[in-house]
Parts: C-alpha cells; sequence; structure tokens
C-alpha cells in the first residue's frame, strides 16, 4: 500500500535540533498486513533505512 506522510527530522548530526519539516512524502511498498496502530512506527524505521542522514522524526502524521 501507499501512503502520504508529514513529519519533522533532525540530521544526525545534530538529533536534537528539528530542521525540517516535510508537508507530504509518499511512502510506497508498506505491506497490507501491518497492523494500523503499528503504521507510524513501521513507517518511521522505513524512512529512517532509507535516508541515513536523518537522526530522529517527530510528529509523523498519516494524510
Amino acid at each position: 500500500m501507499n501512503y502520504h506522510v508529514t513529519y519533522e527530522h533532525s540530521l544526525k548530526s545534530a538529533p536534537n535540533d528539528f530542521i525540517v519539516h516535510v508537508p507530504c512524502q509518499l511512502v510506497d511498498n508498506v505491506p497490507d498486513n501491518i497492523p494500523r496502530a503499528l503504521l507510524p512506527e513501521f513507517i518511521t524505521n522505513l524512512i529512517l533505512s532509507r535516508s541515513p542522514n536523518i537522526g530522529k522524526i517527530r510528529d509523523l502524521r498519516l494524510l
């Protein structure tokens, strides 16, 4: 499944400074069998694995 998300993130070099707001990003290839309650954690881990420069993600919301 595909999901549109919004979030803020920091860089690995400054993990406590949230400097980037992502207004909309498409996250694709999310398995259909992931329970809705676990989607934010799964999508956060997916984004972090795809973008090695990101330190932390906060305020993740499914659109």
